[in-house]
Order: C-alpha cells, then structure tokens, then sequence
C-alpha cells in the first residue's frame, strides 16, 4: 500500500521557515521572443515552453525532457517540455514545503501526499480542461472517468494505468517471495509454498554458507525506508490470500473493510520474524538502511531472500541482469501461510485512481491548455506505442502479422540502463497518462507481455529454472487473480485532519516504533510485546478508516455493475 502523507498545523507553519521554492513563473522559459502563442499540437511554431514538472514517485536523474529521443520528438510535436526533477530526501518534507508556501511546479505527482495536496488547494480540476482540450485523454479513460472524481465531483490528477483488458505477465511484476538462484541450485530446485518451507530453505542455506565472499550471509532483508514500510507490513495479507489492497482486506461478499494490523494473521507474521531473528537469518539493518543501501544489498549477492514488488526492486534487478552469471539472480515464489489458500499476487484487471500528475494551482489558464494538451498528446495510441515499444526498426519489429516482437540485440538493448535513460523510456515509460493491457490491434501494450517478446526474454539461465520447476513462464507458478471491481482499495481519497488520515500516520509511526522491538525481542519477550502494540492500536480510529474504505469500495462496486447492465 502507497501510504499517504499527512500534515499537521505546526509542520506547515515550521516548513515556512525552510522554504525552497518550487517553481514561480520565471521557471517557465519560452524561445518565442514576439510572445506569440501558436499553441497548438501540431502546428508550426518556433515557440518551445519549458515547465516544471516534480515527480515524488522515486529517485532519479534529473532531466529535461527534450534530452531523450522521445522528449524531443514531443517537443517537436507539442512545442511542451519538461523539466523533471525527482525527490530527494523525505517526500513528506518536501511536499510539505509546497504546502506551506502554496508555490508548486506547473506540474506534480505528489505521490502518497496526493491528497493533502488536494486538500490545500494545490491542484486544479481537470474536468474541463479534459473534456475540451483532451479528447484521447477522455477515451482513454472512458471508462474510469467516474473512479477518477473525488467527492466534489472533480478530477484532480491523471493516473498512470488505464486498463485495456488483462493479459497475464510472463515475468512476476508485483510481489513475491524471492531467492536467490544460487541457493535454489544448490539445494536441489525447492518449491516454497508455505512461509514455513520459504524459511527452512533460507536456513539451510545460511548453515552452510555462512559468508558470501567474505561478508556474513543475510537470510532474509525487509525494505522499511520511508513511506516503502509496506513492503514489510502488507505480508499477512498477501500470506493469508488476499491481494495488495493496502492495509486492509476485503468480503468477497459483504464488501466490509477489515483493518488487519492486529489480527492473528499480523501476529502469526512477526512472531515468525521474530523465530527467524532469534536464528540470526534476519538482516540487523533492516529498520535503518536507506532505499540506495537496500537495492544494493540485493545486487551484492550476499541477501538469501527478501519479498518485495518487483517495480520496488527493478533497478536492482536489472542489474543483475547485467551479470553473466545467471546464478546471481533471483526467482520469486507465491508463498502463503499453509497449503489449500489459493495466493494472489498477481494483480486482477484494475485502475488506480491516485496518485498521479495533476496541474497546480498559480498555472496560468493558457498555460494549462498548453500542459494538458501535451498529456492528450502522450495519449494517443501511436504516441503509447513510442512510449512502450519504441520505434519500428529501432527497438522493436513488426511481422507480416501485424503482430509487434524484438530481437534479442533489441531486447538486450532495451534492458541497458543508459540506452532507456537517453531514449527516454526510463522518463516516460510510466507515471504519465499509461494505458495498460492490449491496444487495439491486439498487440501487447507491454513488450515483456508480449509472447513474442517474453519467448526470447530468457535466456539459459532462466530457461534452466523454468525447466527445473516444469514451467514455461515464471508466473505460471502463481494462481490467476480473482475479479475484484474495487481493486485496488488502498487508493481510496482518505481527508487530511480526518479521523481516517490521522488513522493511517498514527499506523505508520506505531508500526515503525514496535515492529523493530518485537522482531528483535527476544522469544520469551514476543508476547509481551505483541500485546503492547496491539493494545497501543486499539486506541487508533481504525474503525473510521474501515468506514471509508469500506464506503469507496462499495461505490467502485456500484459503478461497475453498473457499467455491465449497460453493456448487457
């Protein structure tokens, strides 16, 4: 779950004193010196508009968006550019900078402080604009405008993520359970189903191999940097069979929200921590290494297994993909706490409604024409087709077919980190308007979801393993997703100051305080702390929090039954 921000009174009036400013709008530059605004996509002008666009979605290189071969071709198109500037730091610190000085880029993905942000009057609704400038835009999102609205009625930001139908991924791409594949070989191929079996292996392992090169072997990390702690909290969920709704799960039938922070499957989750920590199979850093120092744990090759989503650790993935030894790699697993619970990592057909990039307020209104213009540009399908797949010849074909592949030199290239970078697929390929699924000719929207693409994706080494676990894809060890309209729960528009926002920070600083003392307690100690932190959230408005979870899921059910009847 992407945990939102919050702010209080005193933070935003201490921010003051720490002010930075943003953007104003002599950050905004234009070559047209007669100050003629031609304006529209497509059309010849000499003019080019630079804005400010900051991204809270993760690090990164700063860029001007005409510096990558698809930002100048947009440039050239549109007459737009960007510069793009990625957080540094706290999120929460920086975001409330913003805040409390009300001076923002023209454009900004606030991430999980989108809704203060909202609150504060920070972002300009999108309605209009959308309907009269951004008509590729409005078919995109057809079918999710009303998702999109926020109680008043308004479209505040764009997500990244509109769903075209489903297509199964050949390669894990949210969470699992990963292993080294060293560690796998050596003992002989296991297939962790249960935690019980994930941890055995780990243990196996690290008895016999107590140091890597050198260095103590780590048995099991966890990423609990900033607002990424989910990566570590949401595990009983994803254990007991629930998908990534966040910090809560949902009745299949009733639609009743249920906050799982203190039930058994909680307790059952860091008590086996707390088994493993008593072992010395869990890494003592792991509640204070940074996010850099976590990835690259993981490309040290010293880490035995970790769970994560695989967009959490793709940098360090695609790392290790680099390497020539197909050992240092990892496969993930679909592992639950006992045998007969079906898993569901793998994402269903879905929309996430928040975060994403919206338009601020102090834009002038020409200027938001111009901005959103420039994103109805980046909707249409041929211009998704350059963001995904590229250009024809340059990093992907296309058959007799009509059916679009790669060749191995264009997979290779597509997966070097500084051909994405100057090409522009490492900016664009997410975070601003996305369709996901299949276009209209059939063809994947995503080239590894392509059968053509993720046939000539694997290479010896991971033809080895799939061969070794008697399977043709990595997923295909996962269990299909089950339909769920609401899905995903935890982008539901949470008030700041409400019982439910102050709920979820309340949460998040509980957890950071006692998840440590509990897994690093010693055996005898567990239960004594287990009761001190449950006993300290039941003081904590989470029923609030479950009333509104449980009020948006219900209306994302609505619409969609809904939209059926009318397509029956």
């Amino acid at each position: 779950m992407k945990k939102k921000s919050f702010w209080l009174v005193s933070f935003l009036v201490a921010m003051l004193f720490v002010i930075t400013a943003c953007s104003d709008d002599s950050d905004k530059t234009s070559s047209n010196d007669g100050g003629e605004d031609t304006g529209g996509e497509g059309e010849s002008s000499e003019e080019v508009v630079t804005y400010q666009f900051f991204d809270a979605s993760g690090p990164g290189e700063d860029v001007n968006s005409a510096d990558t071969k698809l930002g100048k071709m947009f440039e050239d198109e549109t007459g737009v550019n960007f510069n793009i500037e990625h957080i540094v730091g706290d999120v929460n610190q920086k975001i409330g900078t913003m805040i409390a000085s009300g001076e923002y880029p023209e454009l900004l993905n606030a991430e999980q402080s989108t809704d203060a942000v909202i609150d504060a009057g920070g972002f300009v609704p999108l309605n209009d604009l959308m309907e009269e400038h951004a008509p590729n835009l409005m078919e995109m999102y057809g079918p999710y405008i009303e998702y999109m609205k926020r109680q008043d009625g308004n479209i505040y930001v764009i997500p990244s993520g509109a769903d075209h139908g489903y297509v199964k991924p050949a390669n894990v791409e949210q969470g699992a359970w990963w292993i080294k594949r060293d560690v796998l070989k050596e003992l002989g191929y296991p297939q962790p189903k249960t935690l019980d079996e994930y941890f055995a292996i780990i243990e196996e392992y690290v008895a016999a191999n107590p140091q890597i090169d050198g260095a103590d072997t780590i048995g099991f990390t966890a990423l609990t940097y900033d607002w990424r702690f989910f990566a570590l909290s949401n595990q009983p969920n994803h254990l007991a069979g629930y998908p990534n709704d966040g910090g809560i799960q949902i009745d299949m039938e009733t639609y009743e929200a249920d906050a799982y922070p203190d039930n058994e499957e909680t307790q059952r989750w860091l008590k086996k921590l707390n088994d493993v920590n008593d072992k010395g199979l869990f890494d003592r850093e792991a509640f204070t290494q940074n996010y850099d120092e976590y990835l690259a744990k993981i490309t040290s090759g010293r880490v035995v297994g970790f769970f994560d989503y695989r967009w959490q650790v793709g940098q360090a993935f695609n790392t290790l993909d680099l390497d020539d030894d197909p050992y240092n790699d990892y496969m993930g697993f679909p592992v639950v706490f006992d045998e007969g619970i079906t898993d569901q990592y793998l994402d269903p057909a879905a929309f996430v409604a928040s975060p994403g990039i919206g338009i601020t307020t102090g834009t002038s209104e020409e200027d938001q024409i111009r901005i959103i213009k420039f994103l109805d540009h980046l909707a249409k399908e041929e211009t998704q087709k350059l963001v995904t797949w590229g250009i024809e010849g340059e990093t992907y074909e296309i058959g007799d077919d009509g059916r679009y592949y790669r060749t191995e030199e264009q997979i290779e290239s597509t997966k070097d980190e500084d051909f994405r970078k100057e090409f522009g697929f490492t900016y664009f390929e997410w975070g601003w308007p996305r369709m996901n699924g299949l276009y209209e000719d059939g063809n994947a929207v995503e080239p590894p979801k392509q059968p053509e693409v993720a046939s000539l994706m694997y290479d010896d080494g991971d033809k080895e393993f799939l061969e070794a676990y008697d399977a043709e894809t990595f997923t295909e060890l996962f269990s299909e997703p089950e339909l769920r309209p609401w899905y995903p729960a935890w982008d539901t528009p949470i008030e700041t100051g409400s019982p439910a926002q102050l709920y979820e920070q309340q949460l998040d600083d509980l957890m950071k305080r006692k998840y440590p003392e509990i897994i690093y307690a010693s055996p005898d100690e567990f239960e004594a702390q287990w009761n001190d932190y449950k006993a300290s959230f039941e003081k904590l408005p989470y029923k609030e929090y479950e009333d509104i979870i449980t009020e948006s899921v219900k209306r994302k059910v609505e619409i969609y039954e809904k939209a059926q009847e009318a397509v029956e």
